[in-house]
């Protein structure tokens, strides 16, 4: 039962929905019809959702159930979630209180965690990927969006030869093309912990070529030098 579109991605888009199994309300993330014959595209697209179910965090979004349609279009079931990502956060704030930030990274941090006890590797932690809820006056944060994830226990051949994630918020040895592991997820953190604090990123470029660049061989601008954070920030980050 499909209602509304909520959003749109580069691989499907996203609709308010009931789902019939469960009778619960939800969000039906539906694979572009345009993309279905590309190479792996639907076994990339189902896994996620697979991803997802084996890690055991509330700050993980929670999938209720996959498939495809009756028309043939493959769909991934999700809880439904009322608020706004980061992204959408920083847009109207540019900055955020340095307790709320906090309270932020403990979250995803326990999130990528349990991926990392599950074997998983995000490789795309952003602020479009980091989803806040509010219920009783307090913010749950939650990750979204294991699409491009990685098992350590397998070299997929989903993604392999190229570099994957988002320029500004990945670590060098994912610039590089390397293999990476659960630090690359923590360091994308720490660059998100760096916008929300300082509000400018810390690499960035005309063009996601340069910003690769500024990555691999830039070193940020302490944050203390930006904001009046203190020593103990720079520290941190």
């Amino acid at each position: 039962d499909v209602g509304e579109m909520l959003g749109r991605g580069a691989m499907g888009e996203v609709y308010r929905a009931r789902y019939l199994p469960t009778d619960r309300p939800a969000a039906i993330k539906l694979l572009h019809p345009m993309i279905l014959s590309e190479p792996g595209v639907v076994e990339r697209f189902l896994r996620e959702a697979k991803v997802a179910s084996a890690i055991a965090s509330d700050h993980v979004v929670k999938i209720l159930g996959s498939g495809t349609s009756d028309d043939g279009i493959p769909f991934i079931a999700m809880e439904l979630l009322e608020g706004r990502d980061l992204a959408d956060k920083l847009r109207d704030d540019r900055r955020m209180p340095a307790n709320a930030v906090l309270d932020l990274v403990e979250q995803v941090a326990h999130a990528l965690s349990a991926a990392d006890e599950a074997g998983v590797v995000h490789r795309d932690v952003k602020p479009q990927n980091l989803f806040s809820t509010e219920r009783d006056g307090k913010v749950s944060w939650k990750v979204l969006d294991f699409g491009v994830s990685k098992l350590n226990e397998t070299a997929s051949t989903l993604t392999r030869g190229g570099i994957i994630g988002t320029p500004s918020y990945m670590a060098p040895e994912q610039a590089r093309g390397d293999q990476v592991d659960h630090r690359a997820d923590v360091f994308s953190l720490g660059v998100i912990c760096y916008r929300a604090l300082t509000g400018r990123p810390a690499f960035t470029g005309p063009d996601s070529v340069t910003t690769i660049y500024n990555v691999l061989h830039m070193q940020p601008a302490r944050p203390s030098e930006n904001e009046s954070l203190g020593e103990d920030v720079d520290r941190v980050l």
